[in-house]
């Protein structure tokens, strides 16, 4: 499954009533509300995927019905190789419902999702609507997680309409990249300050890290390719935010002092034994990093097939993984290395997909703002290579392979696609 190299765009773009489809599912897709199979142990239907699912179907019988001449644009061979590693490891999974989950979520958003995507928002207007109403739920999102910032008791909760502050911290260093990038180019100094103000708002209720200091770094780098004054803008933006994150106490706390500080606490995290046979204290290095070492040895025991896609949190806690390192109840949720959860539950050959995936998105986004007009549609290209460093950065601390975020996922890359093929010009009637 490649996608193919010419667009022809001599072709009717899809139906307005499919378009305005898919701009509602994109203001739905940043929430994690969903329907529990089993209230403990899921799977939970996201309501978002459930509206993927129909419009992705309704787009099929469109397709069918009008016989358009119009090339599909499937996604890169790296998604057949990761949804085949998938359902090779089936033939060594425990829960095979778990792995038809997985099956089925890699189909949905990274082949289904992705094509509906690049396929609806093939001019620089539905673009530009796209992103509107992304800005939407992020702007929801944003509001919510500031009113819960100042009135919850626990940081986890300062989520917004996410389940964590992990994965609320996730999709923010995703998705600021982009409006950070177009701010850079804008020529209307309102919307640039509005836009600095909403990522900054975002940023400061930003309280899982590394994550933070992923999009700060990132939206940084992106200074370097904007005019000067703007990049003045934005230098100070970002100055005054970290600085506000270092003294503000619960920023500090969260973000600093967590990140400082190796050892895992909290009551939620208890050791099955808390004291070593001579009554000291048993001292434990937090579960997110501590589970990197028995994540490689699944991975390392379990090299060409893994353990099942899907059976990771099942496999995980088995102590011929763990050895003599001490193993905490629980961990603090959304906190898996996906890179090491695909290895060892897909095998080797499913990392190397999913890091070949990543790659190839990269390498149509890192020149793709030398490839478009000034202005806007280069503060977007900018802002598209942001997010796609993002995106494999913070995969690393968490998964944004995970509802609520993996349709957004697949928005971006295929935005990255069609603006690589001229969708951003004046006119779709070019050929890239």
């Amino acid at each position: 499954m490649n996608d193919t190299s010419d667009l022809q765009t001599e072709q009717p773009d899809a139906p307005e009533w499919l378009y305005r489809l898919v701009l509602l599912l994109i203001v739905i897709a940043p929430t994690q509300f969903a329907y529990a199979l089993d209230p403990k142990h899921g799977p939970y239907i996201a309501y978002a995927d459930v509206l993927c699912a129909i419009v992705v179907g309704l787009w099929l019988l469109w397709r069918l019905s009008a016989r358009t001449g119009k090339r599909l644009l499937w996604p890169p061979v790296a998604v057949a190789g990761l949804l085949l590693a998938a359902l090779l490891s089936a033939g060594v999974a425990e829960s095979l419902k778990a792995v038809g989950v997985e099956i089925a979520q890699i189909a949905l958003y990274f082949v289904a999702a992705y094509m509906l995507f690049a396929d609806v928002l093939t001019t620089r207007s539905r673009i530009r609507a796209a992103l509107i109403a992304l800005s939407i739920p992020t702007a929801i999102n944003i509001i919510v997680a500031a009113y819960q910032y100042f009135t919850a008791d626990d940081v986890m909760e300062v989520a917004g309409l996410l389940s964590n502050r992990n994965l609320y911290s996730a999709y923010m260093a995703m998705v600021l990249p982009i409006g950070f990038g177009i701010m850079l180019w804008l020529r209307t100094p309102r919307l640039q300050w509005l836009i600095a103000l909403g990522t900054a708002a975002a940023i400061l209720t930003m309280l899982s890290t590394p994550t933070v200091w992923i999009a700060i770094l990132v939206i940084a780098a992106l200074t370097r390719l904007a005019h000067r004054e703007a990049a003045k803008l934005a230098i100070g933006v970002l100055f005054t935010i970290t600085v506000a994150i270092i003294i503000i106490p619960k920023n500090h706390h969260a973000t600093v002092g967590e990140l400082l500080d190796p050892q895992e606490r909290g009551h939620m995290y208890k050791l099955a034994e808390e004291v070593t046979p001579d009554g000291e204290a048993v001292y434990v290095v937090k579960k997110r990093w501590l589970e990197w070492k028995p994540a490689l040895n699944m991975m390392a025991e379990n090299f060409v097939t893994g353990v099942g896609a899907g059976n990771f949190q099942l496999n995980i806690g088995r102590s011929e993984y763990y050895g003599f390192l001490p193993n905490v109840k629980k961990s603090e949720p959304d906190t898996n290395n996906l890179y090491l959860v695909v290895g060892s539950t897909m095998g080797f050959a499913g990392l190397i997909c999913l890091i070949a995936y990543l790659l190839h998105f990269w390498g149509r986004a890192g020149t793709l703002w030398l490839k478009v007009e000034d202005g806007t549609p280069t503060g977007l290209a900018v802002g598209l290579a942001g997010s796609v460093v993002a995106i494999a950065l913070v995969n690393i601390f968490t998964s944004l392979f995970v509802r609520g975020t993996g349709l957004i996922w697949a928005l971006i890359f295929a935005i990255i696609i069609v603006t690589s093929r001229g969708a951003m010009r004046e006119t779709s009637s070019h050929r890239a």
